[in-house]
């Protein structure tokens, strides 16, 4: 690789090579979404939650209407709490998010969905089911070195071109 096209980003040395790998790119991303919402966005899910809780009283749904406030109650912590920025990395031996490594053999497949300037993400599956998706949003990060890297060590889903429903549906209501 071209030193001058690498958007190479180092931290210092706080990741062990003999653990994790040598680091070809990293970079910083925040830990979850985080999305401007108006006073309208917060009068409109407050009836809407209002709304749900009428009904699963009407129809005497009690679980209902206790899965209705629990939602309620982690949406509201989670967004009182400040998102922070995590380090994202992509090493020979895995990709690492913040603490977490993730070793390429667990990595199913990867994909892009670069429409900038709304989307401009990296996916990651992986085999097990119980293990999340990745979705890392590129910022400046050129995809096509990111993925001269990735393709070395794992699979590039080329029939992927849309970010998933989950991802769509959480930008669009901005949850």
């Amino acid at each position: 690789m071209e030193e001058e096209e690498s958007l190479n980003v180092q931290f210092n040395n706080e990741v062990d090579p003999d653990k994790f790998g040598n680091t070809y790119y990293s970079w910083q991303v925040d830990e979850r979404p985080h999305y401007e919402r108006g006073p309208l966005w917060y009068l409109m899910i407050f009836g809407v939650t209002l709304g749900l809780l009428v009904y699963s009283v009407v129809t005497a749904n009690f679980l209902f209407a206790l899965i209705i406030v629990m939602f309620s109650l982690i949406m509201y912590l989670t967004n009182m709490k400040e998102s922070r920025q995590v380090d994202f990395r992509i090493t020979d031996m895995g990709v690492m998010m913040g603490e977490t490594f993730y070793p390429y053999k667990d990595v199913r497949r990867y994909w892009f969905v670069y429409d900038p300037p709304e989307i401009k993400k990296l996916y990651v599956e992986f085999k097990s089911s119980l293990s999340p998706r990745l979705s890392i949003e590129m910022n400046d990060m050129n995809p096509n070195l990111v993925r001269q890297v990735l393709s070395q060590f794992a699979v590039e889903d080329f029939t992927e071109d849309e970010e998933p429903l989950s991802d769509f549906l959480g930008r669009l209501l901005k949850l």
